[in-house]
């Protein structure tokens, strides 16, 4: 059974540790990256997936008073399939119940698995 808590400062080694091992993630968890991901999950709306005493999988929001903006969802691959994306998802649904909850995602196909809409796109400058 799953168990999504807020992420806290106690959270990071663990956390980090999973995302190393993870070759996609790098550019979150490199040396000159790392310092400034940390300070980010203490700053944004980061929930944990925690399974078993273990984490398993996070979220951080973007929130600005306008809307939620997902930022990262990563479920390790060994948890995927269990439904724990979605429970951090719902989780942030569940937190704010009258704003819009925005996906920044280069994973489309799961969002659409989930049935969520899509609305416009994403442009990198």
């Amino acid at each position: 059974m799953s168990n999504i808590l807020k992420y806290q400062k106690e959270h990071e080694l663990e956390l980090i540790a999973l995302l190393e091992k993870e070759p996609d993630w790098s550019s979150f968890v490199s040396a000159q990256a790392v310092d400034t991901f940390k300070e980010a999950l203490l700053e944004s709306e980061t929930f944990l997936c925690e399974n078993e005493g273990n984490i398993c999988g996070y979220l951080r929001a973007l929130v600005d008073g306008f809307g939620i903006y997902i930022s990262e969802l990563y479920v390790a691959p060994q948890y995927r399939g269990n439904g724990y994306g979605s429970e951090l998802l719902e989780k942030v649904k569940q937190e704010h119940p009258n704003q819009d909850v925005y996906v920044l995602s280069d994973e489309d196909v799961y969002y659409e698995k989930l049935g969520y809409q899509r609305v416009g796109s994403v442009f990198k400058l």
